[in-house]
């Protein structure tokens, strides 16, 4: 049997073990802590992005896959940076420590349309099947359908359109998947698109639509396709003119002949803009001005700007002199211009 003094120091003894035992504990709990912390989102996308397979899993050990990084670097997601490079392997570690495809920092691009815009055929497929959304909109970014489109990669149209991606989805700002391809100058695209039951006339505001976008461009073999198509040549978009509108502006001559030998109405107003004669004649075009005439254009129609602070009334004559174009303002005077 023990005394009363041994007992006392067996528990000082024990005691001193267990205080001895917490502090080592706390301090590899500390140092950890402070290595965690010196492990930050920003290393893991520096390592994403640099394609570095080995460091990424190594920071995924104390490294949320979800985290943002609010700094220079873009894409801010490690999952982003990965859609960015392609990187297939990468992707999978960081779906293997929990990514998710809808986790983004603020009004970025998700990664499936990072991947699409970049032209990453099997990562998108990929993201599909981790359920990534090909309908998601985001606003300054549009969907992923448009960024297969901006990206010209007529493939992840495809996969995208099988995937139930809507042709005729709009995002205020950016436009339309259709109004896209008229932009982009691909046709194999924006056949893709129609023959999912795209609308060959669909408007977005500040966008117009695909003939329009074309027209703007120049491109006569877009033109010609879309109105092959079934586009109308008449089809007017509030604050963006008409066809005829803005290929006349821009002195897009051969397309305005085009549009114009297929109905196109040389006399068109839409409000926020100008007839063909009036923007071709603000703008310098003598060649087209006077095709413009020679078809019938109204060499005094004068028109009122409703979006205009001052309302002003604008004609072909008044216009081509405050653009001090002396030609122009000789041949409409020479053709009966008189205000």
């Amino acid at each position: 049997m023990w005394s009363f003094n041994q007992y006392f120091w067996f528990i000082i003894k024990i005691k001193r073990i267990l205080m001895k035992t917490l502090i080592t504990f706390l301090i590899i709990l500390f140092i950890s802590s402070i290595s965690a912390k010196s492990q930050t989102c920003e290393d893991l996308l520096k390592a994403v992005k640099s394609n570095d397979k080995n460091k990424v899993e190594q920071l995924l050990k104390t490294v949320n896959p979800n985290c943002t990084y609010k700094g220079l670097i873009q894409p801010r997601t490690p999952l982003g940076m990965a859609s960015l490079n392609g990187n297939l392997p990468i992707a999978k570690l960081l779906f293997s420590a929990g990514a998710k495809t809808s986790y983004r920092y603020k009004n970025d691009a998700s990664a499936l349309m990072i991947a699409a815009q970049n032209s990453h055929f099997e990562f998108s497929k990929y993201l599909i099947t981790k359920g990534a959304d090909v309908n998601q909109k985001i606003s300054g970014d549009g969907t992923p359908l448009m960024s297969a489109v901006k990206g010209n990669n007529s493939e992840i149209v495809k996969l995208f359109l099988k995937e139930g991606a809507n042709p005729n989805s709009e995002v205020e700002g950016d436009g339309n998947p259709i109004q896209l391809a008229g932009a982009s100058g691909n046709i194999e695209i924006l056949k893709l698109l129609l023959s999912s039951n795209g609308d060959i006339d669909k408007e977005t505001i500040g966008d117009g639509t695909a003939l329009i976008q074309a027209s703007v461009k120049g491109d006569l073999a877009m033109v010609e396709a879309l109105v092959s198509l079934g586009a109308d040549v008449n089809k007017k978009s509030d604050r963006d003119g008409n066809p005829l509108i803005v290929a006349s502006k821009r002195g897009h001559l051969e397309i305005v002949k085009f549009l114009v030998n297929k109905g196109a109405d040389v006399n068109a107003f839409v409000s926020g803009d100008e007839t063909p004669l009036i923007g071709a004649a603000w703008n310098g075009h003598l060649e087209t001005v006077k095709f413009l005439v020679d078809k019938g254009a109204d060499i005094n129609k004068s028109v009122r700007d409703s979006y205009s602070i001052l309302s002003e009334k604008r004609s072909a004559l008044k216009m081509a002199k405050r653009g001090n174009h002396q030609e122009v303002i000789s041949y409409l005077v020479d053709k009966g211009a008189v205000r």
